[in-house]
């Protein structure tokens, strides 16, 4: 596969993935702040809490997809990688633990910028449409992320084991 063809692989799969992050975010704070005026930071049912849960979906889900169709294309022919870069990460092959090591990591930043929110800047609580708005653009955001991370490591791991 031509490198041009392989960079739009990574382009359109990392934005699937924001996309997909940031509209699951979107539904999932209709479903659990939907109702509230206010959504508060804090407490048990506040932002910086679900912060946590959030994180773990979008890393799990956002490491996973990627990697197991990544994986299954390479193994299917549809995707040739053209030159070896002559070394794998450190991370487990296998697409459920790979998803697993960067749940971890989504939790634990997502969690990092909700705390930044709630303690650095001393956000309390926002209105329902920005907190809507700010989960969201975090979901999109962290997707991304990982989802372009994911892709790469995927296209140069699975190209030398099959």
């Amino acid at each position: 596969m031509s490198d041009m063809t392989l960079n739009r692989y990574k382009s359109v799969e990392t934005v699937v993935g924001a996309v997909i992050n940031g509209l699951f975010s979107l539904f999932f704070v209709f479903l659990i702040f939907g109702g509230l005026d206010v959504v508060p930071m804090q407490g048990d049912s506040g932002l910086f809490i679900d912060s946590i849960p959030q994180g773990l979906a979008i890393g799990f889900m956002g490491a996973f997809f990627p990697s197991f169709l990544t994986r299954k294309r390479i193994r299917n022919g549809q995707l040739h990688i053209n030159g070896e870069s002559g070394h794998t990460s450190w991370l487990p092959s296998h697409p459920v633990l790979r998803a697993l090591v960067f749940a971890v990591f989504g939790a634990a930043l997502s969690l990092s910028f909700f705390a930044l929110l709630t303690f650095a800047v001393n956000i309390e609580a926002l209105a329902f449409s920005t907190a809507a708005v700010v989960k969201t653009i975090w979901g999109i955001c962290l997707g991304g992320l990982v989802a372009a991370i994911t892709i790469r490591l995927a296209l140069n791991d699975y190209a030398h084991k099959v």
